[in-house]
């Protein structure tokens, strides 16, 4: 019952300080990206159709705060989340270092999926040279900042489970 709860709570924070604070906070006008971030993690401990749930949520949450068409991010985050899923399943049997050293494919794949979807808008073209820069620093930001936070998230469930 309480991860029903504390799952959403943890995205909504995420979304929040991402269009807050986070976007005053940046290296060299790069910023981590917290809702990419959250979602890949808590895709990583979720099952796949929640895990779909949670990125169409934020996905239309962040199309919301944003203020421009709904549905790119509503696609993108949802495809996102059942990527995570899909490879944590698959390929690195629930370890968050390899989930930290996946976290770099998956921004990176997010913003460039972003950048083409921004091309086909009218009005919406940002340059090829800066999103693809975009995408690797930013992806490298929360590849760094994934790892600490993976291993916390571990080390809280498996305590759970070994106390049930």
């Amino acid at each position: 019952m309480a991860k029903k709860i504390t799952i959403p709570a943890l995205l909504l924070a995420a979304l929040l300080l991402q269009y807050s604070l986070v976007q005053r906070l940046s290296v060299f006008s790069f910023t981590a990206n917290l809702c990419v971030l959250a979602l890949v993690g808590v895709s990583y401990f979720s099952k796949p159709a929640a895990a779909a749930a949670y990125g169409g949520a934020l996905g239309l949450l962040m199309d919301g705060l944003a203020g421009r068409g709904f549905g790119i991010q509503l696609l993108l985050c949802m495809y996102l989340a059942v990527a995570v899923k899909i490879v944590a399943s698959e390929k690195i049997n629930n370890s968050p270092a390899f989930m930290a050293l996946y976290m770099w494919p998956f921004t990176f794949l997010y913003y460039i999926a972003y950048g083409l979807f921004s091309a086909a808008v009218p009005g919406g073209s940002i340059p090829v040279g800066r999103w693809l820069l975009t995408a690797a620093v930013t992806a490298t930001i929360n590849m760094i900042v994934s790892l600490p936070l993976l291993w916390a998230a571990e080390k809280l469930t498996r305590g759970r489970r070994g106390r049930v």
